[in-house]
């Protein structure tokens, strides 16, 4: 006979089962250094222990000594390779002094495994190399608990050792005797490679600064908003009040920075106003930081560095998403905007923008989940977003239209007096362009 469930029963059951899978998962699958896994392992080692490493320093050998075997029991298989001793010149001293400890040390060609193996049954395998450098890098490694004793894995690894060659100790001394002025001049060309790189990088990030700048200044002679009595100049300057000093923004005094017209198609003009104390997206054309300016007939003082939207949400697909804009500070030639799209139960996604003042381009999205039991409505959501908001051009644009308008700091709150912390200098020049038919601020810095 058939037993059936309470559908409530029945979901509470699948929903433990997904999270004691994503706990076991958190345990076996590990994205930052495991030197302490490592350590545990080899401290726990009843019979032997055997890493696979390409490249290795004295933080192996300090590793091993947390040993309880003698170190006959202990194997290191690696690559006695002329190029990775050129460019790990601390592994041939290494390989010294493990030699010199009585551990036996093998090389196999063309090994590019890091895995850790005792008892000939239990592993850790993953990228990070058993030096100091893999302990600072972006490393994933796998650590199942189960032991791998009789598995394809576990033989293949076994193999390697048997065949492997050993390595004598008069001949690393040799190396170490014969190699140095090779090593030497190797390290002088990968200097002289780094010095090159870096030099190379910056001219890069010069080259693309200059491109925004000029794509703005293209953008500001074709925009269509001018000053009714010229380019707006303005300058940082220091307000002295009662308990309350700032920096302000100030504009040049025959400038109101809320009074600008727009030249028509036919040639004729007519005014063009921004909402005074209203907030407005602002571009830095020196950086492509971005925020939210705070315009006043004569100053600006506040900038938003985010926002949440809390009278509007964005509608696709039938869902009606919360809507976060955050202006980040740095790597802005990359991204300048990043936007947090929320459900309130389904789950989130995070997208990034750059922003350039003539177009609006997704850079990266990632999405998280909420809770287990709502896997199906979760990849429904997910599907909706990608195809008919991500994937559809005038989506995008609408976004920009219905997000990135003029707000009132009475609805939405504003940040400190905080213009110094988005400005640099002293001396500004202000231009309005528009994008999506909405105003967008830029702001240059006058030399």
């Amino acid at each position: 006979m058939a037993h059936s469930f309470p559908r409530g029963q029945l979901s509470a059951q699948k929903r433990r089962k997904a999270e004691m899978k994503v706990s076991e998962a958190n345990r076996i699958y590990l994205a930052k250094d495991v030197y302490r896994i490592w350590k545990s392992r080899v401290s726990e080692a009843a019979e032997s222990i055997t890493v696979y490493t390409p490249f290795f320093d004295g933080l192996l050998i300090s590793l091993l000594k947390n040993a309880q075997l003698e170190n006959e029991s202990i194997t290191i298989v690696t690559d006695l390779d002329p190029s990775s001793l050129l460019g790990m010149p601390k592994q041939l001293q290494a390989i010294k002094r493990a030699l010199s400890n009585g551990i036996n040390v093998l090389s196999t060609p063309r090994l590019h495994a890091k895995v850790l193996l005792t008892d000939d049954k239990l592993i850790t395998v993953g990228s990070q190399n058993f030096t100091s450098y893999g302990r600072k890098s972006k490393e994933c490694t796998a650590v199942p608990a189960a032991t791998l004793i009789g598995s394809n894995f576990v033989d293949s690894l076994i193999r390697w050792r048997d065949d492997a060659t050993s390595i004598d100790e008069d001949f690393i001394d040799t190396l170490l005797a014969k190699l140095l002025p090779h090593i030497k001049r190797h390290k002088q060309l990968l200097e002289g490679t780094e010095a090159e790189f870096v030099n190379l990088l910056a001219q890069h990030k010069e080259k693309k600064h200059k491109t925004l700048l000029r794509r703005l200044e293209y953008l500001e002679r074709q925009s269509r908003i001018r000053m009714s009595n010229g380019i707006v100049y303005a300058s940082i300057e220091h307000i002295y009040g009662e308990g309350d000093d700032y920096d302000s923004l100030i504009a040049d005094q025959q400038y109101d920075m809320t009074r600008w017209v727009i030249e028509k198609p036919n040639g004729s003009s007519e005014p063009y106003l921004l909402s005074r104390l209203a907030m407005y997206p602002m571009i830095i054309a020196e950086t492509g930081r971005m925020g939210f300016a705070r315009i006043g007939k004569t100053r600006i003082t506040y900038i938003r560095k985010s926002l949440k939207w809390s009278k509007r949400a964005l509608e696709v697909g039938g869902y009606s998403l919360g809507v976060t804009i955050n202006f980040p500070a740095t790597d802005t030639k990359k991204r300048n905007i990043e936007v947090k799209l929320t459900h309130p139960y389904l789950g989130a996604c995070e997208a990034a923008f750059l922003f350039t003042g003539d177009e609006f381009r997704l850079i990266r999205k990632s999405y998280s989940k909420g809770g287990s039991q709502w896997n199906d409505q979760y990849k429904t959501l997910v599907k909706i977003l990608d195809d008919d908001f991500f994937g559809a051009p005038d989506s995008i644009s609408s976004f920009f239209r219905k997000f990135f308008t003029s707000f009132t700091y009475k609805e939405l709150g504003i940040d400190n007096k905080n213009v110094r912390d988005f400005l640099t200098g002293t001396r500004f020049r202000l231009s309005v362009i528009q994008y999506q038919e909405n105003p967008v601020l830029v702001i240059k810095t006058q030399s």
